[in-house]
């Protein structure tokens, strides 16, 4: 059984020492064929990283690396052409002057790689010199390979932007600085086999690349729908033996441990085309580990991510089905920002449906993204209060219909609120404790738990359903009122009317938020018949 290595970029590594490679070089063989501009973002541990490296290996013409590959016996002369790869992981871009310096040491590598001598001094105009000195040299066209192109930007979006104009300026420089390199691009056109980048954004326009008006951009081209991440006849290809050692080590069938692997893990759809996808990085850990888990959004804290949706106040329980218009979620601008594309570009929103070719409806991608990015926003709301641990004794306590035990769990961690540095725009805003409320309550779900948010009736939207085995639970908020208010709300408006046909106990829960103190004033608790 050949070996999983997770998270490996190198692809000589990889196929020297037997590792499993799941084969996409037909896209790589289309790519190289065709065009000469090509722009691909992606979310994160998606492989882009291990697909650049790919193409700088074929262009090397290490075709012995590609022996059983789909590439392999295509008709190609394998000449080995100067590469300048640029990886932006591996630069620092703390602002201009450092991503300067860094550029003129990896230019200055390149070209003592080569043996050139570069003349100039200042990076932007290495760039031009180091690609018109290879294409002398060698007699041959130069390969781009740009990796992660957007990281010297979104890299700086450390806090708010709105409330931090020093690192709107260090981006918007950082943003000028590379326009300014890429510029050169277009006129050495003649000296270029091959230019590919890599992003997880794409800003509105791609400004940067603005001069490129023949970029071919992959992101949401059909054809190219599954030129990242595993689809599931890839997983029966090349993992199949690691599926019998995570069911046998879970008490499952086959069956079931596809199944739940699927929920788990599938469900990234990236283009029209109904295709989905499992991320690379939680498949090889799920599978190497035999343990279901959550590991892709434990590999990065899009902390800029967090500290948007809360300033902004964004309605949490509007992130599952949202329907907007196809050009919305194509690209955002990074003055300001609008947080679905971005939600989207990242990989915690994924196209669901589409509907007339017009409107798409995202979700969440799979419970893996689901729990992670709730529990992470749950922890930042709550200054950490809100842990593994303490959601499964809520569960528990709700299973159990222990709901005293509850309410005062519940209470703990709101008065954790109390030395939280909440916005003034939020602090008297309903809103805000709702949204911690609605976190808390969808990381309960689970095989022996359901939560339903803004659940629509004909009387009008109920705030929280929580169903058990034996019971269901409906939950109505105020701010600033009364709990009694809250649950006669729920009488007037027979939000239980629709749960009677069910053979479950109904307990209806009216809870105020009581903003000065932040935390739960009162409620009032009524089970019906």
């Amino acid at each position: 059984m050949q070996n999983i290595g997770i998270d490996l970029a190198d692809f000589e590594y990889i196929r020297k020492n037997n590792l499993i490679y799941v084969d996409k070089t037909e896209f790589l063989y289309k790519i190289v064929s065709e065009n000469k501009y090509y722009f691909l973002s992606r979310p994160r541990r998606f492989g882009k990283t291990l697909f650049v490296d790919t193409l700088e290996k074929f262009y090397q013409g290490k075709k012995e690396l590609f022996e059983g590959l789909y590439i392999f016996n295509q008709d190609w002369n394998w000449e080995e052409h100067p590469i300048i790869r640029l990886d932006f992981n591996m630069i620092p871009s703390e602002n201009r002057e450092v991503l300067n310096k860094s550029l003129q040491k990896i230019f200055s590598k390149i070209a003592a790689r080569y043996n050139i001598d570069l003349i100039v001094e200042e990076a932007y105009y290495m760039f031009p010199e180091l690609i018109e000195k290879l294409y002398n040299k060698f007699n041959q066209d130069v390969v781009i390979l740009i990796d992660e192109y957007d990281k010297p930007i979104i890299s700086n979006l450390k806090s708010t932007l709105e409330e931090n104009s020093a690192n709107l300026k260090t981006i918007d420089k950082n943003q000028d600085y590379l326009k300014m390199l890429y510029d050169y691009l277009k006129p050495l056109e003649g000296y270029l086999e091959k230019v590919f980048i890599t992003g997880v954004s794409k800003f509105s326009k791609l400004s940067i690349f603005s001069t490129l008006n023949n970029l071919i951009e992959l992101d949401q081209n059909e054809e190219f729908a599954e030129i990242m991440g595993y689809t599931e006849k890839e997983l029966d290809e090349y993992f199949s033996p690691y599926f019998s050692k995570l069911a046998e080590k879970n008490n499952l069938t086959i069956s079931e441990c596809r199944n739940k692997f699927k929920q788990m893990y599938n469900g990234f759809r990236f283009t029209e085309k109904d295709s989905r996808v499992y991320n690379p990085f939680s498949v090889g850990n799920a599978l190497k580990n035999a343990d279901f888990d959550n590991y892709w959004f434990e590999s990065g804290t899009p902390t800029f991510l967090v500290e948007l949706i809360k300033n902004k106040n964004f309605d949490l329980s509007n992130l599952e089905n949202i329907e907007v218009g196809k050009n919305e979620i194509k690209a955002y601008d990074i003055g300001n920002i609008q947080i679905i594309p971005l939600l989207f570009q990242t990989g915690y929103l994924t196209i669901k449906e589409i509907e007339d070719q017009v409107i798409y409806k995202l979700d969440y991608p799979n419970y893996e993204v689901e729990n992670s990015f709730n529990l992470n926003l749950a922890k930042s709301f709550s200054q950490n209060k809100i842990t593994v641990p303490v959601v499964h004794r809520l569960k528990k306590l709700l299973i159990n219909k222990e709901l005293e035990k509850f309410i005062q769990q519940i209470k703990s961690i709101f008065f954790s609120l109390v030395n939280i540095n909440i916005p003034k725009s939020l602090q008297d805003r309903e809103a805000y404790y709702n949204s911690l409320f609605y976190l808390i309550t969808t990381l309960l779900t689970d095989n022996n738990l359901n939560v339903y948010s803004e659940v629509l009736t004909s009387e009008g939207r109920i705030d929280s359903i929580i169903e058990t085995d034996t019971n269901i639970y409906i939950i109505e908020f105020k701010a600033n009122q009364d709990a009694e208010i809250a649950l006669q709300q729920i009488k007037d408006k027979n939000y239980a009317e629709r749960f009677k046909i069910k053979d479950k106990g109904i307990i209806l829960i009216g809870t105020n938020f009581d903003t000065e103190k932040r935390n739960i004033k009162d409620i009032k608790i009524e089970e019906i018949d």
